[in-house]
Formats: C-alpha cells, sequence, structure tokens
C-alpha cells in the first residue's frame, strides 16, 4: 500500500511511470500526463482528496474557454484513468472514482468526416505548381495516406507491379504502428513519378519527400504548405479533408465498408462507417428514385455548374455571434436561495452541452418551464429544499396543468427538465434521490403534412417566384429548397454555411444537428439550381451563413414569418417548416423510400420516430392494401 501523503508532484511522476509501461509506443501518455497538469494547476488540492465537485468545476472551466467537447472527453477520460490508478496503487479498489464519464465527457458530436467537393478539389490543384506538393497531394487525395504516413514515406514502400495496368502498391506504416498495403491508380501515380524524376535516386529507407535542406518534410512542413495553397485557392483544404475526400470516393463507388477500412488503416469499423454515412449511394439513389415520381420535379438536362472560388481575401462576415457564457441570473425563478443556486448550477452545467447558437434560447425555455413548476409548488407549502419534493407534489403539478387546458406534451415538457435537473442534483450530491415520476400518458397525433392539392398550389407558387424573382423572393425560395427538398429542420438552415453546398454534387453537409450528429442530404436538380441562383446573388466566402437578410443572419421569426407568407400567397393557412419537413418525408416514403433510407435524411437516431411518418404514407399503405387484397381475392378458396 502506498503513502497517502504523497505530493501531487509525487503522484504524476508514479502515473507518468505507469502510462509509459501501458503506452510505451504511443503518445496518450504524454496527452494524459499534460491534462493531468492541466486538473492541478487549476485545481491544486491534494490529488487524493479531489471530489466530484472539484471535477465539475475543472470540466466548466475548461468548456467556458471554449475547447471542442473531444478535448474535454479526453481531459476526463484522463483523469478517470489517474483517479483509477490512484485507487489500485492505494490498495482501494472499490475507492469512488470522482471522474464519471457520463458526467464530465458530455454528449459529443457526431461529426461526418469534413471532405472537399469535386469543385473544391478541381480549385486547389489548379493553385499547385510545385511537382513536390502535387505528389504529396495526390497520396492523401488517390490513396488515402496521412499527413504523418506521408511524411514517413520512403523509396522502398513503393512496389510497382509487373502488369502495366495493374495499380501502384504501397506499405504504409500506420497509427498505432499498424502496418497496411495500399493501392494508387497509374493516373494518381503520374504526379509521384514527375516527381521522383526531378530528384536524384533516394535512398531505399530515407524519407522520400525532403526539403531544399535534404532533410525529410516533416508533419508540420507539409500542413503549412496546405495552409498557402488554401490561402491561394480560397479552399479550406487540410491533409484530413484531402484523406477525407478519397474516403467518400471511395464510399460513393459502393466500396464495402470492410475494404475501406482496411485500406483507410481503421482499427474500427463504425470509424469507417462514417465516411458510407457521408456518402451513401444507396440513400441517394433511393432519394432521388423517390424524388423523381413526384409530379412537381422535373430534372434538367444538366447539373448545377461548379461554384467560382471565392475571393481569399474576404473573411466571413455573416455569422452567428457566439453566445456569451451564461450569467447566472437571466431567467432565475424568484425564490429561496437553495432553488436559485439549484436552477443555476444545473443551467451551468448544461450551458456548453448545447449547441452554440441554440444555448440562449434553450436555457430560457427550460428555466421557463423551471419557474412555473416550482413558483406553483412554492406557493401551495414552504419549501426547505429540494429534498422536500414528493411524488404527490409532482402529481397535483400535472393534474392542474391539465386542469387549466395546457396539453399534455407540454406537461410532459415540463417535467421531463424538472426531472433532468432532480437527476444532476443527485449526482452533484445535493440531493439523496429522485421522487417517483407518476405516469402521463401522452397522445400520439400523426405529423401535419400538406394535401395533394396544397403540394400543387405551392408548387405554382414557387414557379411563379421563379420566372423574375427580386433579391427577397431568392431569399424565400432558398429557404423553401432547403426545407421542403431537402428535409432540413429550420435550426439546421439557419446554421447552413456556403462551404456546406455541394450544389454540383447536390450534397448539402448538415454541421451539429440535433442529437449533435453530422449528416448528408440531397437535393433536387431544381433545388440545386435555385440554391445556385440564389448564391451567385449574394457575396460571400466559404464560412458564411447562406440564409441572410441585409448583412445579418436570418433569425427564427423572419424565418418562420416568410414560410408562413409563401403559403398564404399560395392559399395555404400556417404554412411552417414543420409542415415542409414532414410533407417531405412524407412524399418520399409515398414513392417508394425505404424507412433506414429516411431514418439518415432526416437525422433520426432511432427508427421508431422516422415510423411515425409511415403512418402518414396513405399511398404506399393503399397501395399495399390493394395489393395484398387483390392476391388474396385472385385465391379460389377466397371467391364470393
Amino acid at each position: 500500500m502506498m503513502d497517502t501523503h504523497w505530493t501531487n508532484a509525487e503522484w504524476i511522476e508514479r502515473f507518468a511511470a505507469d502510462l509509459k509501461r501501458r503506452f510505451h509506443d504511443r503518445s496518450t501518455a504524454k496527452h494524459y500526463l499534460s491534462d493531468l497538469r492541466l486538473f492541478v494547476a487549476d485545481q491544486p488540492e491534494p490529488l487524493a482528496a479531489v471530489t466530484t465537485a472539484r471535477v465539475d468545476a475543472f470540466v466548466d472551466h475548461q468548456r467556458a474557454q471554449g475547447l471542442a467537447p473531444a478535448t474535454v472527453k479526453r481531459r476526463a477520460a484522463a483523469l478517470k484513468t489517474f483517479f483509477d490508478f490512484l485507487a489500485e496503487a492505494l490498495g482501494e479498489r472499490q475507492r469512488p472514482n470522482p471522474v464519471s464519464m457520463r458526467r464530465h465527457a458530455g454528449r459529443q458530436p457526431r461529426l461526418l468526416p469534413r471532405d472537399l467537393s469535386d469543385g473544391e478539389v478541381a480549385q486547389v490543384l489548379a493553385v499547385v505548381d510545385a511537382p513536390r506538393d502535387r505528389a504529396m497531394i495526390a497520396l492523401m487525395l488517390y490513396a488515402g495516406l496521412r499527413v504523418g504516413e506521408v511524411a514517413a514515406l520512403s523509396a522502398a514502400a513503393i512496389s510497382p507491379p509487373t502488369d502495366p495496368t495493374a495499380p501502384i502498391r504501397l506499405r504504409v506504416l500506420g497509427k498505432g504502428r499498424k502496418e497496411r498495403m495500399v493501392y494508387l491508380t497509374r493516373e494518381g501515380y503520374q504526379p509521384l513519378a514527375r516527381y521522383l524524376a526531378t530528384q536524384p535516386p533516394p535512398e531505399p529507407d530515407t524519407p522520400l519527400f525532403r526539403t531544399r535542406l535534404g532533410r525529410g518534410i516533416s508533419v508540420a512542413g507539409i500542413e503549412e504548405r496546405l495552409a498557402r495553397y488554401a490561402e491561394r485557392s480560397g479552399v479550406a483544404v487540410t491533409a484530413h479533408r484531402l484523406r477525407h475526400t478519397y474516403g467518400r470516393w471511395m464510399a460513393e463507388s459502393e466500396m464495402p465498408v470492410l475494404t475501406l477500412a482496411r485500406l483507410l488503416g481503421h482499427s474500427s469499423v463504425q470509424t469507417t462507417q462514417r465516411y458510407i454515412d457521408g456518402a451513401n449511394p444507396e440513400v441517394r439513389r433511393h432519394y432521388e428514385a423517390a424524388m423523381a415520381a413526384r409530379s412537381d420535379q422535373a430534372e434538367p438536362d444538366q447539373p448545377a455548374p461548379i461554384a467560382p472560388p471565392s475571393d481569399p481575401s474576404r473573411v466571413a462576415t455573416v455569422v452567428r455571434p457566439a453566445p456569451a457564457p451564461y450569467d447566472g441570473e437571466a431567467g432565475l425563478p424568484a425564490g429561496p436561495d437553495w432553488l436559485r443556486a439549484g436552477c443555476r448550477a444545473w443551467i451551468a452545467n448544461q450551458w456548453y452541452q448545447w449547441k452554440p447558437s441554440q444555448r440562449q434560447h434553450h436555457a430560457l425555455a427550460r428555466l421557463r418551464q423551471l419557474r412555473s413548476f416550482w413558483r406553483w409548488q412554492l406557493g401551495r407549502r414552504a419549501m426547505g429544499g429540494f429534498e422536500a419534493l414528493t411524488t404527490a407534489d409532482v402529481a397535483a403539478f400535472m393534474a392542474a396543468e391539465l386542469a387549466r387546458g395546457l396539453a399534455a406534451k407540454t406537461v410532459k415538457g415540463a417535467l421531463d427538465t424538472v426531472y433532468q435537473q432532480l437527476r444532476f442534483l443527485v449526482a452533484s450530491e445535493s440531493l439523496r434521490a429522485v421522487p417517483e415520476r407518476p405516469s402521463l400518458r401522452v397522445p400520439d397525433p400523426l405529423p401535419r403534412h400538406l394535401e395533394p392539392h396544397e403540394v400543387v398550389a405551392l408548387a405554382e407558387e414557387v414557379a411563379r417566384r421563379e420566372a423574375g424573382p427580386s433579391a427577397e423572393d431568392r431569399l424565400d425560395l432558398a429557404l423553401y429548397y432547403l426545407l421542403g427538398h431537402g428535409g432540413l429542420r429550420i435550426s439546421e438552415a439557419l446554421d447552413l454555411r456556403f462551404a456546406d453546398l455541394d450544389l454540383a454534387g447536390r450534397r448539402v453537409r448538415i454541421r451539429d444537428g440535433k442529437g449533435r450528429r453530422d449528416r448528408v442530404v440531397y437535393v433536387t436538380a431544381p433545388a440545386a439550381e435555385g440554391l445556385r441562383r440564389y448564391r451567385d446573388t449574394v457575396p460571400h466566402v466559404g464560412e458564411d451563413l447562406v440564409l441572410s437578410r441585409q448583412g445579418r443572419p436570418l433569425r427564427y421569426e423572419e424565418a418562420w414569418g416568410r414560410v408562413r407568407r409563401l403559403g398564404e400567397a399560395a392559399g395555404i393557412p400556417r404554412l411552417s417548416p414543420y409542415r415542409l419537413r414532414h410533407t417531405y418525408a412524407t412524399h418520399l416514403l409515398n414513392n417508394g423510400l425505404s424507412l433506414e433510407a429516411l431514418r439518415r435524411l432526416m437525422g433520426h437516431e432511432n427508427m421508431n420516430t422516422t415510423l411515425i411518418y409511415a403512418r402518414l404514407a396513405d399511398t404506399t399503405l393503399e397501395h399495399q392494401y390493394r395489393t395484398a387484397m387483390g392476391r388474396l381475392m385472385d385465391n379460389p378458396v377466397n371467391s364470393v
């Protein structure tokens, strides 16, 4: 058993020795030690006495600095690993770990790889004039190599085949010191061949790419070269994005996921699945087949042209400002100190879990629910703290809200928020237990989609505006195409950036959608053309928001108002972004789109959410009923 009075420096030294034994050939030890030292600098109390509250404070401080969720998660993992080590070193294996990954890692965004569109690839290659740089880019773009693998590549790793039609083989030492074979087409090999022709014959085991001083180029050197080409081309090209583009191309060509995983050097197939999700050819085929069946879609013969290069001298100006940290006071319920402190702590903990553009909205909405609940409870009787709340209190609130005419779904939403707060307080050791929640039956209404005659009327109004649109009409039409042809949520459309539009490929990338998930959706040719016409009228760079007016981001209220007025012009009262999204889903199902394909396009995590739309797909349901009944009645046994 070890001494509990060791200093923090002594604990760090012993932890470093343990990490070196476990991760002797990986960078994990370096990162974990760096994370632990940051924690000690921020929370200098003895490590053996650290509590969950201290870890809470550290994690909240990290999030307040704007660190990426993945960075905060890694630092939480480093601390959890250390405290596991501490418990074992003390001979106290049952010692509680103050770190909970569920609590401290936070919700992680489910990001898709950041690839380049085909037009962006052309823009980058047009400005790369150095043979060495073209060769390095070709290896990342056409063989999927990581930047470190390019820097370490040697002449001995290249194996030209005897068959002139076969691809060149490359032996690559990749991440985790795993060796793999990758392939490079003859066309993809040409930049490398031209570079080698300008160089003296390299030694077999020395780096293939060298600086002017004859030393092997470093990872930082490659990244610096790419940064220059990004500036010259106006495309945010990086080594990662070149490799991700290769992955997308392979996925779009329907390469099996296991094969792609081996070529990319992924240990987990789940990592490779991100490329399939971002470029799913089956989903695209299903989408295009379903949309082609709609009578109001006339496909033009030519795809939308590639966008011209952005002006690299301009910086993004139409951006959503980062929200200020929660001030700890706005929206808090009036009442005793214990209530205000509990609400303040929960909102501060949730603040960095929410998407930045929606933090203020989510915080105020949840505080409205908490104010209503606790004001009602305190109006009934005095309460000395959260522990005084009982199941009977919750049931009484629920009955009172329903009695005054609130929808069951609204009451359920308020109780969801209250119980999230209570569970947080239990985890913070501010509350011993959460009272049992009373049951509440919530109706299950169908989504409201447009009727066929309304779809026709809306299509006619859109066509009328396309005939000679003003700048305001262009904005309305762009919003309509994103919601009605791409199925975007209103929040996703308002956060969309021009760099996310691949109109030549008729793809739209959704960053950080609901549930912090990325996805790719497809749009019809008319929608891509309409979005292109809108884009060409708006001065912008890639990171500017798509939907803006007079140089500022479009607000939620404005977007809703524009959709409503579009509906009124078409004779459709109460048209909303929700109804456009619901109609999009219903039409796709009615025209044969599979439920799994629709789930991916809609960004649903749970198939049960998608199944709601299946109940709306009247055309499909009726067709299947008629088919089944027709077969049944054709059977002589069933003849009447």
